[in-house]
């Protein structure tokens, strides 16, 4: 049963008493009349009121019966829904009581013959018992409002239940005034007019009464009235306690709740935030108090994960400092060895450096040698040259010479032929001059001179024979001596072009070795430069590796105030005891 239905039935109970207790009828008929209307047009009012309400209810009703997916959008129409409700339905109900009472009282004025009294009392019960029932059916459907919309705010966030029922109206006093106005105003309102009717009824029953009758019937009278009046009384209560009750539920029932979460939060339980659900100024402290409870559960929670994080963490970075420390220390010490040997690195590349300048320099003069050596086997080439071409000169002349020296050998040869026959003739002319004697005479010593002169003439020969054959055997070893001089210039000259050659390329050589030596000096120049700009940087390696090794005793001095953060921070969580 809805609990609108519910409200409308204790109201009706309500204004039924007060109907039968204070409505008087002409007839039957009237009486008969005013039952059916009542019964008709509540039944129809209320019904229409009911599924009014129903139709408001739309997302909720589709999440409930699982045609509408329950995501967060859909839960959020679903509690823009609901949370309006209550005050839509009790307006409603107001509606439909004021309706459907002032209907049955038109209704009555025109169908019996009912006076503006009775239609005026008519009346009277909408305005005294549609706002009690109004409210008792907005406190009813509240409570279960509440229960719907903490049942669906499990399935948000707190910030998101907030963004959807916004803590933005403040009715409470308003409320609280109606509900006194409710409880108090129209009860003894109705209460009054009940004592006023039955009084009135009794004094007129009494006026008919015989007067030797009329103690028993005033006691019988008083009796009945003081009946009456607690029967309406004990119904008023119980309706007034019944909304009072319910009153009390809606508005305590929210604080109670958020009170216990906030004695177990004190106790450091931190349960799973969950928004209370309330109305006004309730709604704005519950939806606080569960953003605050969510709040805080999730900054617990990451507080101990990172408590417990920051623990392990600290140890982990104690323990890597410290090898840290170890090894920046042997890496300082590792430093200052590879500065040292980086100093005696550049000491020995700028030795390298001199002496890969003089080395180029040497190879510059060596370059400059070969240059000259290479000049000078061209001139040596030339002379050989030269010379080979004075040989061939020689050979030619004494080879001219030796051909005159046979010339004048075979004039010799022929003298010595002329001498012979010369110192023959001589002789005969002497032998016949002899035998001529005195004629003879003359002619033989003409004869003898001759003979003596071709003697003369023939050892003259002879002489010059043997100066001819040492002229031709010197010409001949000159020749030969000419013949080697020529081989050997042909020799020296093939010599002069293998040196001019290896000297070519020793000069190519000296070319590239002095090409050679000036890259490997300015290359070791540069890598002088180079082991000078290391050994600063080790240097400067150096020095911020002390200042690491500085700093990593210090971050170990951190990491051990940092650990014993960690320590405090578990145990200040750990007063928490965080439920999911």
């Amino acid at each position: 049963m809805l609990p609108s239905s519910v409200g409308n039935m204790v109201g009706a109970v309500l204004a039924a008493a007060y109907a039968f207790l204070t409505l008087d009828f002409p007839d039957a008929a009237t009486r008969t009349t005013f039952l059916w209307l009542t019964c008709g047009l509540a039944a129809v009012f209320v019904v229409n009121a009911e599924l009014w309400g129903m139709r408001r209810l739309s997302t909720l009703r589709a999440l409930g019966a699982g045609t509408s997916p329950g995501n967060a959008d859909t839960i959020t129409r679903a509690m823009r829904e609901v949370h309006p409700f209550p005050d839509f339905v009790a307006q409603i109900s107001l509606g439909s009581w004021t309706a459907a009472v002032g209907s049955v009282a038109l209704g009555t004025w025109l169908l019996t013959p009912a006076g503006p009294e009775l239609t005026v009392r008519i009346l009277a019960i909408g305005v005294l018992f549609a706002p009690i029932t109004s409210a008792l059916v907005n406190l009813l459907v509240t409570r279960r409002a509440q229960a719907l919309l903490e049942k669906m705010t499990v399935h948000l966030s707190p910030a998101e239940v907030l963004a959807a029922l916004p803590a933005n109206t403040m009715r409470v006093g308003r409320r609280i005034v109606l509900f006194t106005v409710v409880l108090v105003v129209l009860p003894s309102a109705a209460l009054i007019d009940v004592a006023y009717r039955l009084g009135e009824s009794a004094f007129a029953a009494l006026s008919r009464v015989d007067p030797d009758e009329l103690d028993a019937a005033l006691e019988l009278a008083r009796w009945a009235l003081y009946g009456r009046l607690a029967v309406v009384a004990l119904l008023v209560l119980g309706a007034t306690l019944l909304v009072a009750y319910v009153g009390g539920t809606v508005i305590a029932g929210p604080l109670r709740r958020v009170a216990l979460d906030a004695h177990r939060m004190a106790q450091g339980v931190l349960d799973a935030p969950r928004m209370v659900a309330a109305n006004d100024e309730v709604w704005a402290i519950t939806s606080s108090f569960g953003l605050l409870q969510g709040q805080l559960f999730t900054l617990v929670g990451k507080l101990q994960r990172a408590g417990e994080q920051l623990g392990v963490t600290t140890e982990q970075l104690m323990a890597t400092s410290t090898r840290f420390e170890a090894g920046a220390a042997d890496q300082a010490a590792s430093l200052n060895e590879t500065s040292a040997t980086t100093e005696e690195l550049a000491t020995s590349a700028r030795q390298i450096s001199f002496n890969a300048s003089e080395v180029s320099a040497v190879a510059q003069r060596t370059l400059e040698a070969a240059q000259g050596g290479q000049a000078n086997a061209v001139a040596f080439g030339r002379a050989v040259e030269r010379l080979k071409q004075d040989n061939r000169s020689i050979a030619e002349a004494v080879e001219r010479l030796q051909r005159r020296v046979q010339q004048i050998g075979r004039i010799v040869e022929f003298i010595n032929t002329v001498a012979d026959r010369a110192d023959l003739l001589a002789l005969s002319a002497e032998l016949e001059g002899t035998k001529a004697g005195d004629v003879g005479k003359g002619f033989s010593l003409v004869a003898g001179e001759m003979r003596r002169l071709a003697e003369n003439v023939l050892e003259s020969t002879n002489e010059v024979e043997q100066l001819i054959a040492e002229i031709h055997e010197a010409t001949r070893a000159t020749v030969e001596a000419t013949q080697g001089g020529l081989t050997q210039t042909e020799s020296g000259l093939a010599l002069a072009g293998q040196v001019t050659v290896a000297l070519n390329r020793v000069v190519g050589l000296a070319q590239q070795t002095s090409e050679a030596v000036r890259t490997i000096s300015l290359a070791t120049q540069q890598q002088q430069s180079g082991t000078d700009q290391l050994a600063e940087a080790m240097a400067d390696i150096l020095g911020i590796t002390q200042q690491s090794l500085a700093a990593t005793r210090q971050l170990t001095s951190a990491n051990n105030e940092l650990l014993g953060v960690a320590n405090t921070l578990k145990a200040v969580t750990g007063r928490f005891e965080v439920k999911a």
